[in-house]
């Protein structure tokens, strides 16, 4: 099969795209990739991208078509170029490409409008669309969104309606997606298809037990961003208070980040919550075995299918072998209670948060059979090998029905 896939993000960037690209090719379908110029998080484009350099390239069997895009920036305007260039250089490219294929594929993170230019490859060859969204859409941009520009809601809803529904069929990361699709779009659910993205398998094959410290620690570890509604964990912390049983550690960054230091240096927590920034990928099996458990929260007001979506950080702390305790609702929490990797209390109470954590300081051997749950179920359902093969078959399902009606 010959697949055009579009996709703003690409390597050298690290999103999960990549591998799902270059594992197609190697099971011998033809990829090209329309994508961007990397820049992501930095909005740093690196040398060998400058004036024009490496537009075409080929990866692992991927050819690569690079669109020129303004670098990424602060602030609403700076992101807004940054999405729009992208769109408007792919449209353009579309235009210039042989209709030798036989499907588009359209990787959908944020923003919705990444998908644009398969919309407009689709209509322009007659080619089904399939789309697989990690994010979806207007919900994962409205905690984003300042106030004073509350009123693009509605706009961006009709725009993300008009893309969804362009689609032959779409795969989501989370089961509670095919309820909001229905729901807010109208797109019936012989069209969506459950397809949760997959976790490293190398966390599978380290040993990261066990921390052999007096103290509990905890680790969130991650993107600290507003989806994260940190201030539930805040608050747990601060309710637990700062005493010497216990450590939280937080791994990475977000838009969150500084008002959690602001928080915790305000309530005199410094001895107990340590801030480790943005780490390397190299670096994480020593955070895993540093950890006993690991947090997570998340809750976006008024988004009902962002807050019920299944985090990809799940995943990691399943087969990293670590309990999971965290405030969360929908999908996440169904598999944390299907699996028994630990506890999750309803998103957005702090008090029931501090209460587990305070249950797993006490004795966390009661814990003791999570984090070997996590992994069997991360086996069972999470693994890269799994997520491919659902891939290939929808493709395939797509590309052989369009076949047929020819």
């Amino acid at each position: 099969m010959k697949i055009l896939m579009v996709c703003q993000r690409y390597w050298p960037e690290h999103f999960q795209v990549t591998e799902v690209c270059e594992e197609l090719a190697s099971r011998g379908h033809e990829v090209t990739a329309l994508v961007g110029l990397p820049n992501y998080p930095t909005g740093v484009i690196p040398a060998e991208y400058l004036d024009g350099k490496n537009r075409l390239q080929v990866r692992n069997s991927v050819k690569i078509i690079r669109c020129e895009e303004v670098p990424r920036s602060r602030g609403v305007l700076g992101l807004a170029k940054n999405y729009i260039s992208y769109v408007v250089s792919a449209c353009s490219k579309v235009k210039e490409l042989t209709p030798d294929y036989d499907l588009v594929f359209s990787y959908q993170l944020s923003p919705v409008l990444m998908a644009v230019p398969a919309v407009s490859a689709s209509k322009k060859m007659r080619l089904p669309l399939v789309l697989y969204c990690a994010d979806i859409w207007p919900d994962a941009v409205r905690a984003m969104l300042p106030k004073p520009l509350s009123f693009l809601m509605p706009l961006l809803r009709r725009m993300s309606a008009r893309i969804y529904r362009s689609c032959s069929a779409i795969a989501v990361n989370s089961s509670e997606y095919i309820h909001g699709f229905s729901e807010m779009f109208g797109i019936g659910e012989d069209r969506l298809v459950y397809i949760p993205q997959y976790a490293d398998d190398e966390y599978l094959i380290n040993d990261f037990n066990k921390n052999t410290n007096d103290k509990v620690r905890f680790a969130m570890i991650g993107n600290i961003g507003k989806l994260q509604h940190m201030q539930t964990l805040m608050q747990a912390i601060r309710k637990l208070g700062n005493r010497g049983d216990y450590e939280v550690h937080i791994v990475g960054t977000g838009s969150a980040l500084d008002y959690c230091k602001e928080f915790i240096q305000a309530n005199g927590l410094s001895s107990t919550v340590f801030f480790h920034g943005r780490r390397p990928y190299e670096e994480m099996p020593d955070y895993y075995k540093m950890a006993d458990a690991c947090l997570l929260t998340l809750h976006v007001p008024d988004a009902p299918w962002i807050s019920a979506t299944l985090p990809s950080r799940l995943q990691g702390y399943m087969a990293a072998g670590k309990p999971v305790i965290a405030a969360i609702d929908g999908s996440a929490k169904e598999v944390i209670e299907d699996s028994g990797c630990g506890l999750a209390v309803p998103a957005t109470d702090s008090s029931a948060l501090a209460d587990v954590m305070q249950l797993f300081i006490e004795d966390k051997t009661r814990f003791e059979k999570c984090g070997y749950n996590g992994r069997v179920y991360f086996k069972k359902h999470f693994m890269k090998q799994r997520h491919m093969d659902n891939i290939e078959e929808l493709l395939i399902k797509v590309g052989a029905k369009t076949e047929g009606s020819m």
